[in-house]
């Protein structure tokens, strides 16, 4: 349990209206809930974890600096991108020789939390709320600048999968960088466990179903990860209750 010291933000600043999330960022806001004081995950920490990490591989792929290749991520384009989280992990896969998607999902996993909400916090999308524990010590979370901005992402998802889209051409997807970053967003939901989270109350199994045909249309290196993303969440589940 831990005590509120202040309800103020330590520090944080608005987000403009034109301020770009990054596909981890919107991974994040989905991935917690934020009507409370600070911001509640609504998955695991597995999911989370390893979902951010998928994400941050997925935008290099989207920037068009990495490629997947027999099951290993290959640098495609080793020139920074503009996002700063972004460039230092491609120094770090630069650095060494290609890995497995599954080598790469683990080792990110350990500090993308930290990293990506540190990415919002900066962005001023989400404010540091300082806490006191009962048994002493600060800690420090986080809360959103503005929920109803903190939720647009979620509402895109429920937009995308919740209802059906007659005039939508699935070759489309491929060619409309936004709508790509979008249906990755909704399948690496899928493949953490936190899509049923989000659309209980829409029918899941129908928004998975629209989901797989969407999926079938990402690139085959977007359609990878998602893929290596499931198998690393299941595996880190099965491996807790072992």
């Amino acid at each position: 349990m831990a005590e509120i010291a202040g309800s103020g933000p330590v520090t944080g600043r608005a987000p403009s209206s034109s301020s770009h999330l990054r596909l981890a960022d919107e991974f994040f806001l989905v991935a917690h809930n934020h009507d409370a004081d600070t911001i509640v995950p609504r998955l695991h920490d597995t999911g989370i974890e390893l979902g951010l990490a998928g994400a941050l591989l997925a935008e290099l792929v989207l920037d068009r600096r990495l490629e997947i290749a027999d099951g290993r991520v290959i640098v495609f384009d080793p020139s920074p991108p503009g996002d700063q989280l972004a460039a230092s992990m491609l120094r770090d896969i630069v650095t060494e020789p290609p890995h497995s998607i599954r080598v790469w999902l683990e080792y990110l996993s350990q500090d993308a939390r930290d990293k990506v909400g540190s990415r919002l916090h900066v962005a001023g999308h989400l404010a540091q709320v300082r806490l006191r524990k009962w048994w002493g010590g600060p800690a420090l979370l986080y809360r959103a600048v503005n929920a109803e901005q903190a939720l647009i992402p979620e509402v895109r998802l429920h937009d995308l999968l919740a209802r059906p889209h007659p005039g939508m051409q699935l070759a489309k997807i491929s060619m409309d960088h936004k709508l790509m970053q979008d249906v990755t967003l909704a399948a690496l939901a899928h493949s953490t466990g936190l899509l049923s989270a989000l659309l209980w109350y829409h029918g899941p199994h129908r928004a998975r179903s629209q989901l797989d045909e969407m999926r079938r249309a990402l690139p085959a290196p977007l359609l990878e990860l998602a893929k290596q993303t499931e198998a690393a969440v299941g595996d880190a589940v099965l491996g807790r209750r072992r």
